[in-house]
C-alpha cells in the first residue's frame, strides 16, 4: 500500500487546483491573463512545497506528520472558502477577496500537497518510482473526478471536502507504514547495537547515517568488536 499515499495526495491536489481554477476564473480582465495567473501561483506553491519538505532518513519522522497535519488543514481552509464563494455569489468583486480566494483554494493546497510528496520520499532511492509516478496518476484521477462529475463548480465545497476525506485515508496508511518501517529500524539498530545484525543500511532507509555509539563500536578500523 506504499503506492497509496502518494497516490491520495495527487488526487485531492488535481481536484483544489482545477476547482480554484474554476472559481477563480470568475474574474475580469480576460480569461487567459487569469488562468495563466493562477496557473503559475499554483505550480509555484507545489514547487515551494517540494523545496521546503522537511526531509528525514531517521524515526520517527515528525516532518512528515507534520506535513500531512498541514494539507489536511488547507483543505479545511479551502472548503471554508469554497462555502464563503457559495454565499457572496464569487469572489471577483475586489483583488484582495481575489488573491485571498487563490491562497486558500489553489496555493495553500498545492504548498501542502509539494510538503508531502517531499517530505514522504525520505530515505527512498527511487522517489520517481515509488512517489512521483503514484502523485501523477493520482492527479490525473482527479483532474477527471471533477471534469466528469455532475456536481462540478455547482457545488464548490464539495470537492475540498472529497479531497480532505482523501487526504485522511492517504495519512492513515502512511501512519501505518511509517509505524511498520520505524519498527523495522528499531530492530535493526538493536541487531546492531549486540552485534548479532549483519552491517548494512537501515531498512527502507539506504542512506541512514548509523548512530555514533554504533558506529565507534563496530565499524571505525581498530576499534576493538
Amino acid at each position: 500500500m506504499s503506492w497509496f499515499p502518494p497516490f491520495a495526495v495527487g488526487v485531492a491536489g488535481a481536484t483544489a487546483a482545477e476547482v480554484g481554477l474554476g472559481l477563480l476564473l470568475y474574474a475580469p480582465g480576460g480569461f487567459l491573463g487569469a488562468l495563466t495567473l493562477i496557473l503559475c501561483v499554483e505550480m509555484a506553491a507545489l514547487a515551494a512545497g517540494l523545496w521546503c519538505a522537511q526531509r528525514e532518513e531517521d524515526p520517527p519522522w515528525v516532518g512528515v506528520r507534520r506535513a500531512w497535519l498541514l494539507l489536511l488543514l488547507t483543505y479545511v481552509a479551502g472548503a471554508l472558502t469554497a462555502v464563503g464563494w457559495e454565499v457572496l455569489g464569487g469572489l471577483a468583486s475586489s483583488r484582495l477577496s481575489r488573491g485571498l480566494g487563490l491562497a486558500f483554494l489553489g496555493a495553500f493546497p498545492l504548498y501542502g500537497t509539494g510538503l508531502v510528496l517531499g517530505a514522504s520520499g525520505s530515505g527512498e532511492s527511487d522517489w520517481s518510482v515509488r512517489i512521483g509516478v503514484p502523485a501523477v496518476i493520482g492527479a490525473a484521477v482527479g483532474f477527471a473526478m471533477v471534469g466528469l462529475s455532475s456536481g462540478g463548480l455547482r457545488i464548490a465545497p464539495l470537492p475540498y471536502v472529497t479531497g480532505l476525506i482523501v487526504v485522511a485515508a492517504g495519512s492513515l496508511v502512511q501512519s501505518r507504514i511509517l509505524g511498520a518501517r520505524e519498527d523495522q529500524w528499531r530492530e535493526w539498530a538493536e541487531r546492531r547495537s549486540v552485534g548479532d545484525g549483519p552491517s548494512g543500511s537501515a531498512p527502507q532507509a539506504p542512506s541512514v547515517s548509523v548512530p555514533e555509539e554504533l558506529r565507534t563500536r563496530h565499524d571505525l578500523p581498530g576499534v576493538p568488536q
